[in-house]
């Protein structure tokens, strides 16, 4: 024996031996999953970093197939084929999950996430189990991580907004969120919800004179081609959790499940470098594309949306006012 182990080394015997403590014949198992942005983006790095990862890491025994683009459909569409088990996993922004669960819409509130490391703090830690623990026996589907944070801005066609004022005298166009239309309304607009395959199209035509996004969305689906105003509210966070259907995880035994959640902590500490690191590049494209930034004064727009806050936690009810005290406590650690 002792030759063996100097012939092959003592790695090799160890993955050896991994092996042949586990079944004879691992199951194979397929693995589709969507996103609705394009492939460059942030979400594209988690998406493929994912896949590539889980592959891997399960040793040849999983195999991911990655839709880009709107190709599975919309966001909402894809909550439900996750529901139905038609789709295996998706990554979406969190307010289009919110008429499936709606505790997911304390992370769509206006201002309720002050900054990425208060994200990184709610969404890691205990609180963000306290929000989507229930998830799979409620919503059929696993909350396996939020791989990025950024914060979503006004964009539009028309002019310059510097205050309230400004943005009242346009139509904006908003997720299919209650919450995000509240929000819209306590600012004074009159908001459009259209569907996120549907915005860009909604802009170039003039059905609406814009909406929100972060920077390097509008940028990666070329929102910047029409709408050459940004005002930097950063009213709402975008964090969009990475999704797995509940009858997908039931197909995977430890070492895969397992690997699973490996896979998403190396694709999620990839997505966050690839936001963070970009951001600043984003903007400085597009103001060479001839894109305007202002920076209003954010504090009547904070107190705008305090009265959504309050109107919410009255409609939801103790539980939902609990949490949101728990998700503001993050804030000041």
């Amino acid at each position: 024996m002792s030759n063996i182990r100097t012939l092959i080394g003592p790695a090799a015997i160890a993955v050896a031996a991994l092996m042949l403590s586990g079944p004879a014949v691992a199951k194979k198992v397929r693995m589709n999953i969507g996103y609705s942005v394009a492939e460059g983006h942030p979400y594209g790095t988690f998406m493929n970093t994912f896949a590539e990862r889980f592959e891997t890491l399960s040793g040849g025994t999983v195999k991911v197939k990655v839709h880009c683009c709107h190709k599975m459909g919309s966001e909402q569409e894809q909550f439900k084929k996750l529901q139905l088990g038609t789709l295996d996993g998706t990554l979406i922004a969190q307010n289009n999950a919110g008429p499936f669960y709606p505790k997911i819409d304390l992370l769509v509130l206006p201002y309720m996430i002050r900054n990425y490391e208060h994200a990184v703090r709610v969404a890691d830690g205990p609180v963000g189990r306290m929000i989507w623990g229930d998830m799979p026996k409620e919503a059929g589907v696993h909350l396996v991580s939020i791989p990025l944070f950024s914060f979503r801005h006004i964009y539009n066609t028309k002019h310059p907004i510097n205050d309230l004022d400004d943005f009242a005298k346009l139509k904006y166009r908003v997720p299919k969120n209650v919450v995000m239309v509240d929000t819209y309304t306590a600012f004074g607009s009159d908001p459009v919800p259209i569907a996120w395959s549907e915005a860009l199209t909604a802009t170039q035509t003039g059905t609406v004179d814009g909406g929100d996004l972060p920077i390097d969305v509008m940028y990666s689906q070329k929102f910047h081609d029409v709408a050459k105003h940004v005002a930097m509210t950063g009213h709402f966070v975008l964090a969009p959790p990475f999704f797995v259907s509940d009858k997908f995880m039931k197909k995977l035994d430890g070492k895969q499940r397992a690997a699973l959640d490996m896979a998403a902590q190396v694709a999620t500490a990839a997505a966050r470098h690839h936001t963070n690191y970009g951001m600043g590049l984003v903007r400085k494209k597009m103001e060479a594309l001839g894109v305007k930034f202002t920076e209003p004064e954010l504090a009547p727009w904070i107190a705008r949306a305090k009265v959504v806050h309050d109107a919410f936690a009255q409609k939801r009810g103790p539980e939902y006012a609990q949490l949101m005290q728990a998700i503001a406590a993050e804030a000041d650690k």
